[in-house]
């Protein structure tokens, strides 16, 4: 059932796209949580997106997650209690860089335990 290895991505975008998107922020326990939250979600973004489709090419798959990630924080300066700020911005990229980096080794620990490329 290849269908089944798409389920996490489009778990982790729905839950990307409801809190990028929602009306107010989400709460925070400490100063400066939201970047993590950026840095967090859009690394399980991108590593689920090449799990997922491990036949797009890297850069189209880097392309479309970092124009992703600058486009929803661009949509949350649009709505009423959001606000569109650079170092959310530049956490989202960060944290696609750090998924796309952590599956490239996830790939390579496949590859290394069992000789063989990820299944298709």
């Amino acid at each position: 059932m290849p269908y089944l290895r798409v389920l996490p991505f489009l778990i982790v975008l729905a839950i990307v796209l409801f809190n990028g998107l929602k009306p107010e922020p989400v709460p925070q326990l400490f100063d400066q949580q939201d970047k993590l939250h950026h840095l967090l979600g859009f690394a399980a973004l991108a590593f689920t997106l090449r799990l997922s489709f491990p036949r797009i090419p890297f850069t189209w798959g880097l392309c479309l997650t970092v124009c992703a990630a600058l486009l929803i924080e661009l949509g949350q300066g649009l709505l009423p209690h959001r606000t569109a700020s650079r170092w959310d911005m530049l956490a989202n990229v960060l944290g696609v860089l750090l998924g796309w980096g952590c599956s490239m080794l996830a790939q390579g620990w496949w590859r290394q335990r069992l000789g063989e490329p990820l299944p298709e």
